[in-house]
């Protein structure tokens, strides 16, 4: 994916590579972007990559590896920039081994939307960054192995979901806020093949809903999670930006313990 823009190369390279212009179109970066350093960019609302950077060639090329969440499959990232004193033209190439064509689309969108936020940073020198997502979404790609993490017995061990009696009852947030629990409704699942339920918010207005998906992949499985609502709770914008935040952490460490889990059990087939 290209987009050109009537900037030199110089001014696209920093926008690329200084913190306080990625700051101002993408994210936050610490620390800086440089050969052999890992880093994190942070959208500020829960959401972020893990950045392994390979490859700095000043006003050139920027090439790094990342994951979203801290989990599943690394993509191989580069941004080159071309051009003159007049224009400059900057390529995406996003490459990741096994991506299920499910999420192809998705991520030509978000790439789409990227390119175009830097375009209009670089056009009005203003702040052209999301606020924050109303979905929080995560996968992680499991081996192959006879752990079920869609069965009831299997569940419990990734998410963090408590009973009450008979039934699910409660998802439980814990991070540096301390431990909070959210009631749970509507819970259904189809073994091995999908998860729905619901999470109420407390003084909201509308349920959040979550799905849960796992499909056969290149010799293992591609678990997903989607958790959305978080724009129709009808609180502050402040509040529902930092349940999010709290619920998107929360998501990432079950995620990355299902792979850790899955993997701990690959040798059981």
């Amino acid at each position: 994916m290209s987009t050109t823009v009537h900037q030199p190369p110089a001014t696209v390279w920093r926008a690329l590579t200084e913190p306080q212009g990625l700051a101002m179109w993408l994210g936050r970066v610490d620390p800086p972007m440089a050969p052999g350093v890992a880093t994190r960019i942070d959208f500020g609302d829960g959401d972020f990559f893990d950045v392994e950077v390979d490859l700095v060639r000043a006003y050139d090329r920027l090439s790094f590896r990342w994951r979203f969440l801290g989990v599943g499959p690394e993509a191989q990232i580069t941004w080159t920039v071309t051009g003159d004193d007049r224009s400059s033209t900057f390529t995406v190439d996003d490459r990741c081994p096994g991506r299920p064509p499910s999420e192809v689309a998705q991520l030509k969108e978000g790439w789409r939307d990227f390119t175009e936020r830097l375009t209009a940073y670089l056009t009005t020198g203003a702040q052209s960054r999301y606020r924050w997502r109303q979905v929080i979404d995560g996968s992680a790609h499991l081996p192959p192995t006879r752990w079920r993490p869609l069965r009831e017995d299997g569940v419990f061990e990734w998410l963090p979901i408590g009973t009450d009696g008979d039934r699910q009852g409660w998802f439980f947030v814990v991070d540096n806020d301390g431990p909070r629990r959210f009631a749970i409704t509507d819970w259904s699942m189809v073994p091995d093949r999908t998860l729905t339920f619901s999470v109420a918010i407390p003084q909201a207005r509308a349920l959040t809903t979550c799905e849960v998906r796992l499909t056969p992949h290149d010799g293992g499985t591609h678990l997903r999670v989607q958790h959305e609502g978080w724009g129709r709770l009808g609180l502050t914008d402040l509040h529902s930006r930092g349940l999010r935040h709290r619920f998107a952490a929360t998501w990432a460490a079950a995620l990355s313990l299902a792979e850790q889990t899955a993997h701990t059990r690959q040798g059981s087939r």
